[in-house]
């Protein structure tokens, strides 16, 4: 005898898929009713059973029910429902509140689940949440952007600026020098001649804070160097200027930052270490570039004494103040803690991938 199995039909499956699909439908449905009226529905069921039981009695094994064990059963029961049904009404609320609370801690990305136990009104209440949630990220963003495209404006125009200092008006100053050296070598020893040094030396002077306020402008480095190179740059001219110990960690992993972005860390890390150099008393800082996915990340660290009165703090925090709008307006941010003998950190960050970059 020959046995054989029988391969289940293809309409099978899909038969089963509709029927659990129908069940599910009918269960959001019913999960779907208003409290109230799931309330009343509940307690009229078990009112009518009641009613039932005491017009037709139950016969056990032990005997007849009597009403009192009735009545009974069906308050217990009763009391057993409505509990299960509020409590699953507040599971919604719940998530509302987990989601209002995670909103007023900034983080805008949370939406409130869909529930399958929720009603018509919780339903309504969430999506509308999630709306004015969608439209106030949108609305953050787009102000975001703005100020990035601000900040990002304004440092090419300060670039402009200092490049035309730089190449048009020091390059005036520098030749109005030339001159002035080659007419005092031409009296040689006249009366004059003292008034020709003067006036170089003032030329030179005025050449010297023409490139100062050009770099304070914009720092050119940064642009032309790369922020890596220009990090460098800074810690070899801190550790020569102060004797402190400067360390620069690079790990960017060939990420091509912006220069606008750039101008911006290297600030960063111009003013921290500035900070160092005056108040922290250090003997080492460390400075760490890092790129992550959508954001560089610079890190600036220190083993002096740290800010231990008010005043100094006030003063490491207000260095930083400006730092910090731009920052901020550019979509980035900018913290920095201390604590008394373990030193300073400031840490900034910054995204790459606002339009402004």
């Amino acid at each position: 005898m020959t046995a054989f199995q029988r391969t289940p039909r293809r309409g099978s499956g899909r038969i089963a898929v509709a029927a659990a699909s129908r069940v599910l439908r009918l269960l959001a449905a019913v999960l779907g009713i208003p409290l109230e009226i799931k309330l009343l529905g509940a307690n009229a069921i078990i009112l009518g059973v009641a009613v039932l039981a005491l017009l037709e009695p139950i016969r056990l094994q032990s005997g007849q029910l009597s009403d009192i064990y009735v009545v009974t059963a069906a308050l217990i029961i009763g009391a057993v429902v409505n509990f299960s049904l509020v409590k699953l009404a507040l599971i919604p609320i719940n998530a509302l509140q987990r989601v209002a609370r995670l909103v007023s801690e900034g983080r805008l990305a949370e939406r409130v689940p869909a529930s399958i136990v929720a009603d018509r009104e919780l339903t309504n209440l969430s999506a509308t949440i999630n709306e004015m949630l969608d439209t106030l990220s949108a609305g953050r963003d787009r102000m975001r952007r703005l100020g990035a495209e601000v900040v990002y404006a304004e440092e090419r125009e300060r670039a402009e600026v200092a490049r035309e200092l730089h190449d048009s008006v020091g390059q005036t100053l520098a030749a109005a020098s030339f001159q002035v050296a080659a007419a005092a070598h031409e009296i040689g020893i006249h009366p004059a001649s003292p008034r020709l040094v003067t006036v170089r030396e003032l030329l030179r002077t005025a050449l010297e804070e023409i490139r100062n306020v050009s770099r304070s402008l914009h720092p050119r480095v940064a642009s032309d160097l790369g922020l890596p190179a220009a990090l460098e740059a800074l810690g070899d001219a801190t550790q020569q200027r102060s004797l402190v110990d400067v360390q620069v960690n690079v790990d960017i992993s060939g990420v091509l930052i912006p220069a606008a972005v750039s101008a911006t860390l290297y600030r960063v890390a111009q003013e921290a270490l500035r900070n160092v150099e005056r108040h922290a008393d250090a003997g080492h800082a460390t400075v760490s570039l890092r790129a992550r996915p959508g954001y560089v990340e610079l890190e600036v660290n220190d083993d002096g004494h740290g800010f231990e009165e008010p005043l100094e703090k006030k003063r490491a925090e207000s260095a930083l103040a400006a730092i910090r709008e731009r920052l901020s307006l550019a979509g980035g941010e900018l913290h920095s803690d201390t604590t008394a003998d373990r030193g300073t950190r400031v840490i900034a960050w910054v995204g790459m991938d606002t339009e402004a970059a």
